[in-house]
């Protein structure tokens, strides 16, 4: 309504609309993932203990930082009004951080904090898959925080070893293979990482990769026994080998993942790259490995697959 001088109220034809309802607003969202949002919604819930619903979440910012991805999703519930920053996942209330800015900036430095802290490394489905691998990694770099004499550095490449082999177990079990035959003794790591690099990245297009694999893993090894036994360990050598040896399990862990979830190298439906695997465990006995497309949210799960038998390489391609 707008008023003239000397003249009565007259209808005026600029409007202005009434706010859409909450729930209506996805509908007018461009680029919206609704599995992504759906993501965020049950984290929310989940760490509001149901005592909020979730009735609205928007994608409202994107930004790399040091190589790592970082989203801001503005959260509405029936309550309250929330940040949620992922890569790793927190939540803010904008009740007492109004600003998406300053909120971020302080969720990248508490992560950054949260980094510094020895714990399990990697995604839930990762640490679930290696779980005693995981335990033993955070280990060795408690120990290696407190290192301080060459004796102790000494002791960073036995737990190194020691992981690694511990890792080995895991694996053969994570990619469902049975080795018949002659197989490696259970401590000859090499002998171990070579048949395994070449089940996991079989093929010739694999070639490079399957190199690559092996040459590192087998490196990793031959540095933590050399840690072991020097005399003249530095800290700068037992920081080396606790990083190779995260390494391979970090590249290792990344193949068997996607076995472990049957994961095709592109979604059947975009033709999408973006897969990635969740562990989920409500679903099935005992929980279940989902390989899922983050584009257009479709999954690609599968039971456990059946192991597949590996005939023993010949004598003479086996590493001593």
């Amino acid at each position: 309504m707008a008023k003239r001088p000397g003249s009565k109220k007259i209808e005026d034809e600029c409007v202005i609309p009434p706010q859409l309802p909450l729930a209506e607003l996805e509908r007018f969202l461009f680029r919206h993932s609704g599995e992504e949002a759906r993501r965020i919604a049950d984290y929310l819930e989940w760490q509001a203990h149901g005592e909020e619903i979730v009735q609205h979440a928007e994608k409202v910012s994107s930004e790399r930082v040091f190589g790592r991805d970082y989203e801001v999703w503005d959260v509405h519930t029936d309550k309250e009004r929330w940040w949620v920053i992922t890569n790793p996942t927190n939540l803010y209330s904008q009740r007492l951080m109004p600003s998406m800015d300053y909120t971020l900036s302080f969720h990248i430095g508490l992560m950054a904090r949260v980094a510094a802290a020895r714990r399990y490394h990697g995604t839930p489905a990762e640490v679930e898959l290696f779980l005693v691998t995981q335990r033993k990694l955070v280990q060795v770099g408690e120990a290696l925080d407190a290192a301080d004499e060459v004796e102790e550095f000494q002791g960073i490449g036995m737990l190194c070893r020691e992981c690694l082999l511990v890792f080995i177990r895991e694996l053969i079990d994570a990619a469902n293979v049975e080795f018949t035959g002659d197989t490696p003794k259970a401590s000859d790591f090499v002998g171990w990482n070579d048949r395994l690099a070449n089940e996991l990245a079989a093929g010739g297009s694999k070639e490079y990769a399957r190199a690559y694999v092996k040459s590192t893993a087998e490196r990793a090894w031959r540095l933590a026994n050399w840690l072991t036994h020097s005399s003249s360990a530095t800290r700068a050598d037992a920081e080396l080998a606790f990083s190779a040896t995260s390494h391979v399990v970090e590249i290792y862990t990344s193949v068997a993942l996607r076995r472990k979830a049957a994961a095709p190298a592109r979604c059947e439906r975009c033709q999408s790259s973006k897969i990635v695997v969740q562990w989920q465990p409500n679903r099935g006995r005992g929980g279940k490995y989902v390989a899922q497309c983050s584009s257009c949210g479709s999954e690609a799960t599968a039971s456990k697959p059946r192991a597949r038998k590996v005939k023993p390489a010949p004598k003479a391609a086996m590493r001593s």
